[in-house]
């Protein structure tokens, strides 16, 4: 495990590079931005002034749009408004490399992602018209010895009663398994445990100021009836997004302001880190760049803050020019929805973007890097040979329990005398990383 901490941020106010970002002009209240290849896809609610959901644009409203920009250039290459509908909030749709699926109401809207046409209004529709699907995600799950793609969706009647999350086959056109879960459920990833199954993870917001957050992890296990195996984990106040790294989930707390990391190969909730803001300018997305392992947390007190996901070392803070809430990290480049303008709530209609530095993935070597762990001893080989690589192991609390130096082709090292249990091996050299997450057997 890695260690995160962003308690720090509470004495900083270094601004990194203390650079100013490029803004792109984007449609009304921009929500979120996906890659796909090299298309930024960035979504905008527009303006629904009485929360109908219905665009009237004789009372002055602007409706939801859909904008995609060129990833290297940051280009507009088309545009295209949603006039029937607004989005849903918070907005958790789901792509794959040709179609973008959008949750609304009670049924699931499909359009082409290159040509931004609707393809299929109703791909599923609840038979409960009250139903709100919440969430949802794409993927390919062996059942019952036979690979279907699935949508895993997760929906709800009401704002105070738990929440559903469902299978949906694409294929047979049916709900194949649900089960319930928390109060509003609100975003879904699914993850590979270390056994290599696939499992959901489910983020449950609870009721606001309620403390009744909750995640959720659903493993299903296929047969005729496909019941789940289910875990939750009490997160506490609003839980508004997460991110899985490593068989760890970082949950934003946007009620208590606070990062809370879950240890999904322990089933263990470590301790949160305050993120030091107040009121309602708390926390909002969270990106890490594997590469350089830093984390950026997008805030409504206009500004992303910074840290290191191995040391803590506090990095500093970007200011968007707005408040954000999207983020991604795109070919180096940072890219911030500015939901807002910066210091009130009126809502902006900017893309921030930073230069962050960071190294591409391309220029990282594929080293052969191998981490073994036997009877004590890790044993560390490369290809390539390091000069000065950093190692550091990390237990299931997220604390750096040894750091070692390595030079060359091969290193070893006992850890005989360490605890038993799960251990993160983290290596990092100029030009290459790579993490491992062992066993440790006494």
């Amino acid at each position: 495990m890695k260690k995160f901490i962003l308690a720090a941020l509470l004495l900083t106010s270094s601004v990194l590079q203390a650079q100013v970002p490029k803004l792109l002009p984007t449609g009304f209240q921009p929500l979120s931005i996906h890659q796909v290849d090299d298309t930024v896809h960035v979504f905008c609610n527009g303006n629904d002034i009485d929360f109908d959901g219905i665009y009237e644009p004789n009372n002055g409203e602007l409706p939801a749009s859909w904008l995609k920009y060129h990833a290297q250039s940051g280009n507009l290459i088309a545009r295209r408004d949603i006039t029937h509908t607004y989005f849903s909030l918070p907005f958790r749709p789901a792509f794959t490399k040709t179609n973008f699926y959008n949750p609304n109401g009670n049924s699931i809207e499909v359009y082409d992602v290159t040509s931004q046409q609707l393809i299929d209004s109703t791909i599923l529709t609840l038979p409960n018209p009250q139903s709100i699907i919440t969430a949802i995600s794409i993927l390919s799950l062996n059942l019952g010895g036979e690979e279907q793609t699935v949508i895993a969706m997760s929906h709800k009647t009401s704002f105070t009663q738990n929440g559903t999350f469902g299978l949906y086959s694409i294929s047979d056109k049916k709900i194949i398994a649900e089960t319930e879960v928390g109060i509003n459920p609100q975003m879904i990833k699914p993850f590979r445990n270390l056994l290599g199954e696939v499992e959901f993870a489910i983020l449950c917001e609870g009721t606001f100021g309620g403390k009744n957050s909750k995640l959720y992890r659903l493993l299903p296990t296929p047969s005729s009836a496909l019941p789940f195996k289910t875990d939750f984990f009490d997160l506490g106040d609003t839980g508004n997004f997460f991110i899985i790294q490593d068989q760890l989930a970082l949950t934003v707390m946007n009620g208590s302001h606070e990062i809370i990391p879950v240890n999904l190969a322990t089933n263990t909730v470590l301790p949160g880190y305050a993120t030091g803001t107040t009121g309602y300018d708390g926390p909002r997305e969270v990106v890490i760049d594997t590469i350089t392992n830093r984390v950026f947390v997008s805030t409504y007190a206009s500004d992303i803050r910074i840290a290191s996901y191995i040391s803590g070392d506090v990095l500093g803070i970007l200011e968007p020019a707005g408040k954000p809430e999207g983020l991604a990290i795109i070919d180096g480049k940072l890219w911030a929805c500015n939901a807002y303008k910066k210091g009130e709530y009126a809502s902006d209609s900017t893309i921030a973007i930073f230069d962050i530095g960071l190294t591409s993935i391309q220029d990282k070597i594929d080293s052969g890097i191998s981490i073994t762990l036997n009877q004590g001893i890790c044993t560390i080989t490369s290809e390539m040979n390091l000069a000065n690589a950093d190692i550091r192991v990390i237990d299931a609390h997220g604390k750096v329990v040894a750091s070692r130096a390595m030079s060359g082709h091969f290193f070893q090292f006992s850890m005989q005398d360490f605890p038993q249990g799960l251990y993160g091996i983290h290596v990092n050299a100029p030009k290459t990383t790579k993490n491992e997450l062992l066993l440790h057997l006494q």
